[in-house]
């Protein structure tokens, strides 16, 4: 027998079987279908999805991500590029102007006065620049925002490498490490903090377990907000 559940946002199917354990599987159309043992109470049904709630968050993510159309962000006058949540639009302007800032040394690309602006003779490999630019700005960030957690979850971070992670935002090496997506800093800063906020605890649970979530829920008990908005607007976090 096949019941509709939901828990707070989430809709699932429930479908009980003679399998012995509880399992949660994502079709095609991106129905959330959780199998469970016909002798299953339903209190411990919906505790188990409530601790793998993230894990189908960013299932659903996946799936909505590559069905989904890339931003098609052009680099010409105009054009919206997010930084932490916000859009500005780029100009193009004459390689004199970008030196004429307060930095003594040329930039191709720098936010200035509310406006991302691009030398002219950068153009070809605007993509490039945005990429590198997006880099420096999350160390900048973590630099910031690392010593405001690290110390409350009781972890070290050693070395940060910012990658190309496609689908996933950051991810937990051994022995204090952590690599961040670049497109991470794209998101507002809130749901940056939470990015941040999952990686720390990875480093001293390395699994979504209940122990994990019950940490993340202690340092962010709004948790879930941050991981639905970018389960919903993560595909738009790109060039």
């Amino acid at each position: 027998m096949i019941t509709t559940a939901k828990m707070d946002s989430l809709e699932y199917r429930l479908r009980r079987s003679d399998r012995r354990s509880v399992g949660i599987s994502i079709e095609r159309d991106g129905t959330v279908v959780v199998t469970a043992p016909h002798q299953a109470e339903l209190v411990d049904i919906e505790k188990f999805v409530s601790e793998k709630k993230i894990w189908i968050y960013q299932k659903l993510h996946q799936k909505k991500s590559l069905n989904r159309e890339k931003p098609k962000r052009e680099f010409v006058n105009g054009q919206g590029f997010l930084y932490l949540g916000k859009s500005y639009r780029l100009k193009i302007v004459d390689d004199v102007e970008v030196k004429s800032g307060s930095s003594q040394k040329a930039a191709p690309l720098r936010l200035w006065h509310g406006y991302f602006e691009l030398a002219e003779s950068k153009k070809a490999d605007a993509r490039n620049h945005f990429v590198s630019w997006y880099r420096k700005q999350i160390r900048k960030q973590l630099k910031e925002r690392i010593p405001r957690y690290d110390k409350r979850i009781g972890v070290t971070v050693k070395s940060i490498r910012i990658l190309d992670l496609g689908h996933r935002w950051a991810s937990c090496g051994r022995n204090g490490n952590i690599s961040f997506n670049w497109r991470s800093v794209m998101a507002p800063a809130w749901v940056f903090d939470y990015i941040l906020v999952h990686e720390l605890i990875h480093l001293i649970e390395r699994t979504h377990t209940a122990r994990f979530w019950r940490v993340v829920a202690r340092v962010m008990p709004d948790y879930e907000e941050h991981a639905r908005w970018l389960n919903e607007n993560g595909a738009d976090l790109d060039l």
